[in-house]
């Protein structure tokens, strides 16, 4: 999953994915504002899960959580 989060002031920030299956993941490190962030995630059952991100930046200030977004897994 491509996650990209912007700083009003364009500092770095870190991305976290909830990822619907109770596991919540952060990128392991700082990035600038704008700059896309890769992460996976390994689902152990098919279903439809609902996937989240949100950033925070150095201060820390934390971003709100993002929409949700289904992931439908069918063979994991």
């Amino acid at each position: 999953m491509d996650v990209t989060c912007y700083d009003p002031d364009g500092g770095q920030l870190r991305v976290y994915v909830a990822w619907g299956d109770g596991d919540t993941s952060d990128s392991g490190g700082f990035v600038y504002s704008g700059q896309s962030v890769q992460l996976d995630h390994t689902y152990r059952q098919a279903d439809t899960f609902q996937v989240r991100a949100q950033c925070h930046d150095l201060a820390p200030l934390f971003s709100e959580w993002s929409s949700p977004r289904p992931v439908v897994v069918a063979n994991p």
